[in-house]
């Protein structure tokens, strides 16, 4: 008698007999190729990288339903047949379909139909990133090229020392500056130029992104005391116009520049009559480390930048553009006392020596307007001077947009950017200025192509790829957010790159990431007490709404470094204000945010317009409510109501982070439908702070509202689905791994320096 097989022997022959294994494999196969196509075409349509993954779930549930069909069915010749068990009479033949098969075919369709359903409705729902779209509307657009308009491309370094790079820089820098005088030439600024140094972009494809009709090219050779410069104007095809070789000793590198000038500028525009006389000759080697200064200011180096300025102005003292470049180098970035004093006496130099010089003009109106009590007309003055005698300064029209706009000339100061970045497209500042100008003005389209085409530059701004990752923030889309925070805290080692990944991360409700960087960074900077142990470690209490620890944070620290409420700037005295009125400390608040904030006027509206200006008005009418004063709260909440009125009404598309503070100004008036239809705007604007904003006892009277729960419980859902595609990501790339290597690195480099000097 033969023995019977095992059952799992039995089950697998069945198996195969019913082509249960061959269904299986085409299945999986099948599935591989749809994914593999999704990979594909996604990206071209906008859908993230989390599609893939819902395919992929799909793909795994309908599998059971793959092995079920092919158990009691078969695909033959002549359709679907149902396979009858071993043993049956006519087993080995599938039979036609009965009743009873078409009820189980039926549901098997219906379930599949349910998934597949279910993954297309899941994908396409999901957040798009629409960029190919935007840059396919943007190339394929025709190029607005200015009239009479040149750019003046690096000149390249062909002598055997590389360390002439900078002297060549200077020459076509030099070329640029005295076409800039000639007020009917569009001359494109330094930086964007410089984006193609090096470059192997043809003419024609450098010419339609910046955007320019004429470019100058050419090249530098140094030889012992002898110069050859070499230059080219070239029409945006690639037409060459003219060219010619100068060769001279190399004292004479000033007369080369300002013949090449004038010959590109009458070739250029034949009626321009140039207004600039030549100037002053410095010395030599005054001139080499200017140029290097000048270098190290426009890629934000100010520290080196000011050594070798004041380098220039020891060996020329009579150098007038080296005083003001290196004024303008104090004024850059953060300023103290001691710096803005400098500045001065180098800006009254600068004009002492040369009284009509454009950039010492530009450098007084800058000063002016960083006093810590700004004279805002004499500031807009000064720059219009500047403007009048170099009308292509792009960084003084960046700085006259600023100041007319804190005059509440808003659309005077657009004006001026756009200005400004029809000439410099690659600054960053500009075009980041640019970018929030027109996703304001209802393009957030063309804001991010804006900020996407600079941070994908070889050396690109960090300003950019921060305001990127604020964009990226405010509009809801957490993972982008967080990708360019990293990016930013590995480009630069500033302290508002860690603070704004821990912000990120914070929002993500992951308060440990966010508590690991915030500590290790305020390790690394131990010589600013108060800015690190106080600010930045206050920010994880504040974060998950224990106001009262950040308040006892901030004030330990400031009793430790000395430092006083009255000696912090208007932002951090916000930021504290704000904490101490919602740890439930009322009188304190209403004593601290009473005394600086304006109650009236103008001044109070542009209070409004700092970091926390809205925040800080509400938290006061929050204590004033508090403490029995209703009416002097209505008085603060009326003020931040005009606010936002006026700012509705001057621009298309209000950012979420505006319309939530409206929201929340609602509720504090009173007024819970406004505050749950503002509330319900900016959610749709990208409002993702859930995890931080849960906290906030402002929203009391909403908390238990069936349409704010809904609002907030939607909100919550789309932040703990990006939460988990940040956590796949990190765990995939190691990023803290990564962070720690470059922090190593910066580490080591630092100490070398330090050794160095």
């Amino acid at each position: 008698m033969t023995s019977r097989p095992p059952a799992l022997v039995r089950l697998a022959r069945e198996f195969r007999r019913r082509r249960v294994f061959t269904t299986a494999g085409l299945y999986v196969v099948g599935a591989w190729l749809v994914m593999q196509a999704a990979d594909v075409f996604f990206p071209g349509w906008g859908i993230p990288d989390t599609g893939i993954n819902v395919l992929l779930i799909a793909a795994i549930v309908g599998f059971p339903l793959a092995l079920v069909f092919g158990w009691f069915f078969n695909i033959t010749a002549h359709g679907i047949r149902r396979t009858m068990p071993a043993g049956d009479v006519g087993a080995v033949e599938p039979r036609p379909l009965e009743r009873n098969d078409y009820i189980v075919l039926g549901v098997l369709v219906l379930t599949a139909g349910v998934i597949v359903y279910f993954a297309a409705y899941r994908t396409l729902t999901l957040p798009r990133t629409d960029a190919s779209g935007i840059e396919a509307r943007i190339d394929l657009a025709p190029t607005e090229k200015l009239p009479n308009s040149i750019a003046v491309l690096p000149f390249d370094n062909i002598s055997t020392d590389p360390e002439n790079d900078v002297f060549s820089d200077g020459v076509s820098e030099e070329i640029r500056n005295r076409l800039g005088q000639y007020g009917e030439l569009k001359v494109i600024a330094r930086t964007s130029s410089n984006q193609f140094k090096g470059s192997d972009y043809a003419i024609p494809r450098i010419s339609d992104l910046l955007g320019v009709r004429y470019l100058v090219k050419g090249s530098v050779r140094t030889q012992g005391d002898r110069i050859r410069v070499s230059a080219q104007l070239v029409a945006d095809k690639g037409t060459q116009l003219w060219s010619k070789n100068y060769d001279r000793v190399l004292e004479d590198i000033f007369a080369i520049q300002d013949e090449i000038a004038s010959l590109v500028a009458t070739e250029v525009a034949p009626q321009v009559v140039a207004n600039f006389g030549g100037g002053y000759k410095p010395s030599l080697d005054a001139y080499k480390h200017f140029v290097a200064g000048r270098d190290l200011l426009y890629r934000r180096d100010t520290v080196a930048a000011r050594e070798e300025l004041a380098l220039a102005i020891k060996l020329d003292p009579d150098y007038a553009e080296a005083h003001a470049e290196y004024a303008i180098s104090l004024l850059i970035g953060k300023v103290d006392q001691q710096d803005l004093q400098k500045a001065d006496a180098a800006v009254i130099t600068a004009l002492d020596l040369a009284p009509d010089l454009p950039r010492a003009l530009a450098a007084r109106g800058l000063f002016l307007n960083s006093r810590r009590a700004p004279d805002l007309d004499a500031s807009e003055a000064a720059l219009r001077e500047a403007l009048s005698g170099d009308p292509n300064m792009v960084d003084a029209m960046n700085w006259l947009a600023q100041v007319v706009n804190l005059q509440g000339r808003q659309e005077e100061a657009d004006e001026w950017i756009e200005r400004a970045y029809a000439l410099d497209p690659f600054q960053g500042s500009i075009a980041t200025n640019m970018a929030f100008k027109v996703w304001e003005g209802g393009n957030p389209d063309r804001a991010e192509w804006i900020l996407r085409r600079l941070v994908d530059l070889p050396e690109p701004p960090v300003s950019a790829i921060h305001m990127l990752s604020s964009f990226y923030r405010r509009t809801g889309r957490l993972i982008d957010a967080n990708r360019m925070a990293k990016r930013l805290v590995l480009s630069s080692d500033r302290v508002l790159s860690y603070i704004l990944l821990a912000e990120n991360y914070a929002m993500l409700g992951q308060f440990q990431t966010a508590t690991n960087l915030i500590s290790a960074t305020a390790e690394e900077y131990p010589e600013r007490p108060w800015v690190m142990t106080g600010w930045m470690q206050a920010y994880i209490p504040y974060w998950q709404g224990e106001y009262d620890q950040a308040t006892e944070e901030m004030r330990r620290a400031r009793d430790a470094s000395g430092v006083s409420v009255t000696e912090l700037s208007p932002t951090e005295r916000d930021f504290v204000g704000i904490n101490v009125a919602l740890s439930g400390d009322y009188r304190e608040a209403v004593d601290m945010l009473a005394e600086w904030l304006p109650n009236a006027g103008e001044v109070a509206i542009r209070s409004l317009s700092r970091f926390y200006g809205m925040d800080a008005y509400q938290s006061l009418a929050w204590a004033y409510r508090q403490t029995g004063m209703p009416d002097m709260a209505r008085q603060r909440l009326e003020i931040v109501e005009q606010w936002f009125l006026q700012k509705r009404a001057s621009v298309e598309t209000m950012q979420s982070w505006e319309l939530y503070g409206a929201a929340r100004n609602a509720v504090l008036m009173d007024d819970k439908e406004l505050a749950l239809d503002r509330l319900e705007q900016a959610v749709k604007a990208g409002w993702r702070r859930y995890y931080i904003d849960k906290h906030d006892p402002r929203w009391g009277a909403l908390r238990n509202d069936p349409r704010y729960q809904a609002l907030t419980a939607e909100v919550k859902a789309d932040v703990d689905r990006q939460r988990a595609e940040v956590q796949r990501i990190d765990a995939e790339e190691d990023f803290q791994a990564l962070l720690d290597e470059v922090r190593e690195s910066r580490k080591s480099t630092a100490g070398k320096d330090s050794g160095d000097r």
